[in-house]
């Protein structure tokens, strides 16, 4: 799933549509248990697929989306029209259709206004050039996934005041390391900055399948299940580091 579409959104959104996505290929995974491995496979394609599609409705991405689907369709080995292929494919929207209804009033689309703030240290003040009003803001407010409860209980605590003692180091030291002439970091600095430049829920499951490898292709389910807890929790991480800032 991981590249399917683009290679990052800003974050939350980022950490939130793979969560969807993966809690509807588990849900897929546990209906479609007790079959051949082969059927699973289809139908947590086919649940990807339609969550996919529904988390980026509106942006044309419909072609890119079924020509991931439709490359897997062969090496899957299921004629689609057979009744197994039909009996799989129904599973997998269903499954989809799960998760889409129960993230449909999460909190991600509502609008919530921002006021600029006074100009003083310490408060946040729009980039020059950049866009007029924060990335959404809306992300400390939307419903976590798992059934965590309530976010806060996760707030990290607040950075040093902008009036304090302990400020200015840090301001120094961003501008020595992030001078684009004569900056003071070394080779390695910057080969790390460049290597979390990444979408980071695309970079956390690309090296989760480094990790896990080809341990877990066989069973689908305990796939479904790595890769959905996994999402959840970068999906609530992020959530809970818009409600601290």
């Amino acid at each position: 799933m991981n590249g399917t579409v683009i290679g990052g959104l800003q974050s939350p959104p980022s950490g939130w549509f793979e969560a969807i996505v993966q809690g509807a290929v588990y849900l897929a995974a546990l209906k479609s248990k007790g079959h051949d491995l082969a059927f699973q496979q289809l139908a947590v394609s086919h649940a990807a697929h339609d969550a996919l599609t529904w988390t980026f409705h509106g942006t044309r991405l419909y072609a890119t989306i079924d020509q991931k689907i439709k490359a897997v369709l062969a090496p899957i080995g299921v004629n689609a029209t057979s009744p197994a292929g039909l009996e799989a494919a129904s599973i997998g929207r269903e499954a989809a259709r799960v998760a889409i209804t129960r993230r449909a009033d999460d909190g991600i689309n509502y609008f919530v206004d921002w006021t600029n703030l006074t100009a003083v240290p310490g408060a946040y003040q729009a980039t020059p050039g950049g866009q007029p009003v924060p990335d959404t803001p809306q992300a400390q407010t939307i419903r976590p996934f798992g059934g965590i409860g309530d976010i806060r209980q996760w707030r990290a605590p607040p950075p040093p005041s902008a009036t304090g003692p302990d400020y200015e180091k840090y301001v120094l030291e961003v501008k020595t390391l992030g001078a684009r002439n004569g900056s003071t970091r070394t080779q390695y600095q910057t080969e790390t900055a460049y290597y979390w430049r990444e979408s980071s829920p695309i970079y956390w499951n690309r090296l989760a399948t480094a990790v896990i490898g080809n341990s877990l292709s066989k069973d689908v389910v305990k796939s479904a299940k790595f890769y959905a807890q996994l999402n959840y929790a970068l999906a609530n991480a992020a959530i809970a580091s818009w409600d601290s800032k």
